[in-house]
């Protein structure tokens, strides 16, 4: 980011807030005016360049000045970062599902039991029996006078 003052003079600021109104970060509608406010400062040089040339200095312009009064432009090195913030989100949207499938399954971090092999020795020979809790002993009833 080289210093640089601002191409254009804004003649009459716009009362509104940038932050107020809606779009992207080169340019955003002014519902006050009914115009669209281009952000010089989020433009790359040659873009701000072609953009002043095409306008002649007649648009709705606005940029962040440094405390020296120079502009602050656009990162040299935006274009090189966003394909790789692209891909960076990408892996992360991607990489939690590839590897939660390489986990085995356990029910809420408590390890199961190892397999009763007595249990299903005898569920295999009776067939399907599903047995609550533990066998309790049966008791003769009383006989009665």
């Amino acid at each position: 980011m080289k210093a640089e003052p601002p191409p254009l003079e804004i003649g009459t600021p716009c009362p509104r807030q940038w932050g107020d109104m809606t779009g992207d970060a080169k340019r955003r509608f002014c519902e006050h005016c009914q115009l669209h406010v281009h952000n010089l400062s989020a433009m790359p040089s040659g873009e701000r360049t072609q953009f002043v040339a095409e306008t002649r200095g007649r648009a709705c312009i606005t940029y962040e000045l440094r405390p020296d009064g120079t502009m602050v432009t656009a990162s040299r090195w935006d274009w090189m970062l966003r394909p790789l913030r692209a891909v960076g989100a990408l892996l992360a949207a991607i990489l939690p599902f590839a590897f939660s499938s390489c986990v085995t399954r356990r029910t809420a971090g408590v390890p199961m039991p190892p397999p009763d092999t007595a249990a299903q020795s005898a569920q295999q020979k009776l067939g399907k029996v599903q047995v609550l809790g533990e066998a309790m002993p049966v008791k003769k009833p009383a006989e009665r006078k």
